[in-house]
């Protein structure tokens, strides 16, 4: 398959024998070499070589022949090769962030906020009471991700309010960067506010006021998080509005719809 920008997008799976199918690694080699001498000719820039699972015997030949790694995921791997050699390569680079999300929580009815503590990971064993965290899945929107997040960790359903603010850093797992949305949730007219722990994941949760949220030791003063906790409170109080989500027609012709993030009147 052609591209937008003058190469191809292949899947192993193209070269139709039934020995390439089955994984033969030199019926493989013998077909991609062909194919390379052919893009080549034809004036092809960049290839894109998706390389399933069940035939990662594929991967060594494709390497040897000069496709390096672009990105994995569970069931398939995706190699590049740029092929001018007069000009270097355009290809662009894999993801470079990872999207998380903070969930501060706030029964309006009690005045009372969400916290837990974790169970693994680099805020267990701290005694760190926190807001609800966790990271978008693919194709997920942030509101929908604090949502999802919240009702996983404590069983409480939510309703999205605004996006009170955003920290990027980069710190994320595997050399990537990191962009970290603290969303303002309020619980929904007639939900319980009985808490119930994904164990797996959560060691401790509680309804706690806003002092206690507040009174933070591990939160230093000056810092993204003490910053980001200042503008929950402000939200709470109603002196701070935050960003809202509309949610709009993609256009340029495209169906569907997007998250757009603006500031409140």
């Amino acid at each position: 398959v052609e591209d937008r920008y003058g190469g191809v997008i292949v899947d192993d799976a193209m070269f139709d024998a039934e020995e390439l199918l089955g994984g033969d690694p030199v019926a493989f080699a013998r077909a991609l070499d062909g194919s390379v001498e052919t893009w080549r000719a034809r004036g092809t820039r960049g290839v894109w070589l998706k390389v399933a699972l069940e035939r990662a015997a594929h991967v060594p030949v494709a390497t040897s022949r000069g496709f390096v790694f672009h990105h994995a995921e569970k069931e398939y791997v995706m190699l590049t090769k740029w092929l001018p050699e007069d000009e270097a390569s355009t290809i662009p680079a894999n993801a470079s962030h990872q999207v998380g999300v903070g969930a501060f929580v706030l029964d309006k009815e009690t005045r009372r906020v969400l916290l837990v503590q974790e169970l693994r990971g680099p805020a267990a064993n701290r005694d760190l009471w926190k807001m609800p965290t966790g990271l978008l899945e693919a194709g997920e929107d942030v509101p929908i991700a604090a949502m999802r997040e919240v009702m996983e960790e404590t069983g409480i359903d939510t309703e999205f309010d605004t996006v009170i603010g955003c920290r990027h850093a980069h710190v994320g797992a595997f050399g990537k960067s990191d962009l970290f949305f603290c969303v303002g949730l309020v619980v929904k007219d007639g939900a319980s506010r009985e808490i119930s722990i994904q164990p797996q994941e959560i060691a401790k949760a509680k309804w706690a006021t806003m002092e206690e949220f507040l009174d933070n030791p591990h939160i230093e003063p000056g810092s993204h998080a003490w910053a980001l906790h200042a503008l929950c409170e402000k939200w709470a109080n109603d002196e701070y509005a935050g960003i809202r989500a509309n949610k709009l027609p993609l256009g340029f012709g495209r169906p569907g719809e997007v998250y757009t993030y603006v500031a409140h009147e």
